[in-house]
């Protein structure tokens, strides 16, 4: 049965949990217990809250002029924060944040 994709499937067993078994339900939708369980585990959590916060506050201290190669130094020497450029690149994506070219 194809119903679409996990996270449609996990929602719907989420939904008819109340009226039988779990595990009857993810072999229904063919999806393991595990993961529907990890899902359930996941769900709602931001684990780069945090990340996204410190991002934000370099990217105003800097007024935007910088892109995610400068931020990742400006969090190393004014914060002590270590983070990974392409983590940063990824969240800079997430929020929206762009650089300013000049010209």
């Amino acid at each position: 049965m194809d119903t679409g994709g996990k996270e449609e499937r996990f929602k719907l067993i989420e939904k008819a949990a109340a009226l039988g078994k779990v595990s009857e339900l993810c072999q229904l939708f063919g999806v393991s217990k595990s993961s529907y369980y990890a899902y359930l585990k996941r769900r709602g959590n931001d684990r780069d809250a945090e990340a996204k916060q410190q991002i934000r506050r370099a990217y105003r201290r800097y007024e935007g002029k910088y892109g995610y190669r400068q931020l990742q130094l400006f969090l190393w020497q004014d914060d002590g924060i270590w983070m990974n450029h392409k983590k940063i690149l990824r969240l800079m994506q997430e929020l929206g944040l762009q650089a300013r070219i000049r010209r």
